[in-house]
C-alpha cells in the first residue's frame, strides 16, 4: 500500500535539526512533514545528551553521600541502585519524547515513521512496515544525524565492546572498564562509572591529550583531576587490538609515544571515538546532491541543489561541530531559506558544555589558535579556589581562563573546569558572541557570592589588575 502526499517542506529526521526546523517551517505557514524510522527527537533526546545526563545527575548525586562529613552531616552511604537509575533515565526520555510528539501536534506537523529516500529533487520515498509514502515536496531539509565512528581495530566487533549508546543500556554496573577514546563521550562515562561504586576505569586517548579538541590547559587539568580520583589515563596510546582473556575480559592493547606495547584488561570496553554523518540509504545521488564525508552546505544551509537544505550533524563544508544546540539553529536557518527569508548561519561562537567531574566548557578561541590569529593577545586565569562560593560547596578546583585580543581588548575566548562550569559559559558565550571588551564586562556589576565572579575576576587577571589574587 502506497499513500501520496504533497506538502511545502519535508524534514528527514527528527532530531534537534529536525524537528525544531519542523516547528519553525509550521510557524512560517508551511505546510510540514517530518520523517523520522526512529522515535522522535533523535540521538541527543534519546540515546545521548539526556540519558547520559541522567546517568551524570545520578553520579553526582552519589559522589556526594560518600562526602556528607565534609559538611558537618551524618550519612549512611548504601549503595547504588543501577536499575532505578536505569528505569528513571527511561521515564525522563520518554516523558521528552512525548513533549516533541506534542509539539508536532501542535503545530500540525504530519510525522512519517520511516526510513526517506530520495527519487529526485522533489520526491521522496518512505518505507515503512505498515504503509510506504511517496512525498511531493517543493523544499527539503536533510536533517539525517550521525553514527558512532570506528577505526578498524581488531576485535573492536566483539562482545562487550559496547558504543555510547548501549552502555546506556547495560545491564548491570561493570567491575571494571576501558574507554578508548578521552573526548567528550568518553570523559563522561569514564567520570559517571568511577562515581558509581567506584568502578576501574581506565581511558586510553590517541592524541596528547584528553579534550584534544578543547583549550591545552583544560585537558591537562582534567587528566589530573582524573587521576585524583582513581581514573588511569593513557595519551599518545594507539590501541591495535581488542581480544578476549580466559577469565572472560577484554584484553586491550595499546602502544605508547615510544612505540612500546601495554596490555590492560577490564569488564567492558567503551568505544568513543567520534561520530560521522548518517547518510547511507538517503540515495542523494537520485537528487543530484554533493556529498563526501557529508554533504555539503553553505552558511544559509543550502546544498549544491536549489530547494535542499541540510542541517546538524549530517553536513560538511562549515564548521559545525556537531551539537544538538547548534544542529537546532542550523535547522532554523535552513528553513527560513527555504520559505524565502535571508539568513547565515554564524559559528562565531558556539560553547561547548561537558559534564565530566569536574564540568569542563569553552567559547570561542583557544590560547593556541589565538596566538595564531591575533597580534598579541592577553590571557587571564583565574582559580576557584579564591572564590568564596565555590570553597563553600566544597568544589574549588579549577579555574577560568579567558582570552583576550590585546589591541582591542576584545574577549575572544572564555575557557572553564570547576563547579557549575556548564553554567557559567552562559555568560562567556554573551561576551565572545557580541564581541565585548574587557571593560564592558568588568562594569557589570556580578553577584556575591556565585561562583562565575570568576568570569570578572579573570577578565581582571588579563588586564594585570586582579582583585581576589
Amino acid at each position: 500500500m502506497e499513500e501520496s502526499i504533497a506538502t511545502d517542506i519535508t524534514i528527514i529526521g527528527g532530531g534537534p535539526a529536525g524537528y525544531v526546523a519542523a516547528i519553525r517551517a509550521a510557524q512560517l505557514g508551511a505546510n510540514v512533514v517530518i520523517v523520522e524510522k526512529g522515535q522522535i527527537g533523535g540521538t541527543c533526546l534519546n540515546r545521548g545528551c539526556i540519558p547520559t545526563k541522567v546517568f551524570v545527575q545520578s553520579a553526582k548525586h552519589c559522589k556526594s553521600l560518600r562526602e556528607m562529613a565534609r559538611f558537618g552531616l551524618k550519612s549512611e552511604y548504601i549503595g547504588v541502585d543501577f536499575q532505578s537509575i536505569l528505569k528513571r533515565k527511561t521515564m525522563i526520555v520518554k516523558r521528552l519524547v512525548r513533549g516533541v510528539n506534542f509539539l508536532m501536534k501542535k503545530n500540525n506537523i504530519r510525522i512519517l515513521n520511516g526510513e526517506g529516500r530520495f527519487l529526485d529533487a522533489h520526491t521522496i520515498s518512505v518505507s515503512s512496515l505498515e504503509t510506504n509514502f511517496k512525498v511531493t515536496t517543493k523544499k527539503t531539509v536533510i536533517a539525517s544525524g550521525s553514527k558512532p565512528f570506528f577505526v578498524p581495530i581488531p576485535g573492536i566487533d566483539g562482545a562487550k565492546v559496547l558504543t555510547s549508546k548501549e552502555m546506556l543500556e547495560i545491564g548491570s554496573l561493570p567491575q571494571s572498564l576501558i574507554v578508548i577514546g578521552g573526548g567528550v563521550v568518553g570523559g563522561e562515562f569514564a567520570c559517571v562509572f568511577r562515581c558509581f561504586e567506584e568502578t576501574d576505569v581506565t581511558v586510553v586517548e590517541m592524541l596528547p591529550r584528553l579534550l584534544p579538541m578543547e583549550d591545552a590547559d583544560l585537558g591537562e587539568e582534567l587528566k589530573a583531576s582524573f587521576k585524583r580520583i582513581g581514573i588511569g589515563v593513557h595519551t599518545s596510546s594507539r590501541v591495535t587490538r581488542i581480544s578476549d582473556t580466559p577469565a572472560g575480559n577484554k584484553r586491550v592493547t595499546f602502544t605508547d609515544e615510544e612505540g612500546k606495547e601495554h596490555n590492560i584488561e577490564a569488564e567492558f570496553v567503551l568505544v568513543s571515538i567520534g561520530r560521522i554523518p548518517c547518510i547511507d540509504g538517503l540515495n542523494l545521488r537520485a537528487a543530484g546532491i554533493k556529498y563526501d564525508r557529508g554533504i555539503f552546505v553553505n552558511e544559509r544551509m543550502e546544498t549544491n541543489v536549489p530547494d535542499i537544505y541540510a542541517a546538524g550533524d549530517v553536513v560538511q563544508g562549515v564548521p559545525s561541530p556537531m551539537l544538538a544546540y547548534t544542529a537546532s539553529q542550523e535547522g532554523e536557518v535552513a528553513v527560513e531559506n527555504a520559505l524565502g527569508h535571508d539568513v547565515e548561519m554564524s559559528y562565531h561562537a558556539i560553547p561547548s558544555t561537558i559534564f565530566t567531574n569536574p564540568e569542563v566548557s569553552s567559547v570561542g578561541h583557544s590560547e593556541e589558535n589565538a596566538r595564531e590569529i591575533f597580534d598579541d593577545i592577553l590571557v587571564g586565569k583565574f582559580p576557584f579556589q579564591g572564590n568564596g562560593r565555590a570553597i563553600i560547596a566544597g568544589h574549588n578546583r579549577g579555574f577560568v581562563k579567558v582570552i583576550l585580543d590585546a589591541k582591542t581588548t576584545e574577549i575572544v575566548g572564555v575557557h572553564i573546569i570547576g563547579p557549575y562550569a556548564t553554567e557559567i559559559i552562559s555568560e562567556g558565550t554573551l561576551a565572545v558572541a557580541n564581541r565585548m571588551k574587557a571593560e564592558d564586562l568588568i562594569k557589570v556589576q556580578h553577584a556575591h557570592p556565585v561562583v562565575y565572579e570568576s568570569l570578572k575576576e579573570a577578565v581582571l587577571c588579563a588586564l594585570g589588575r586582579p582583585i581576589h589574587q
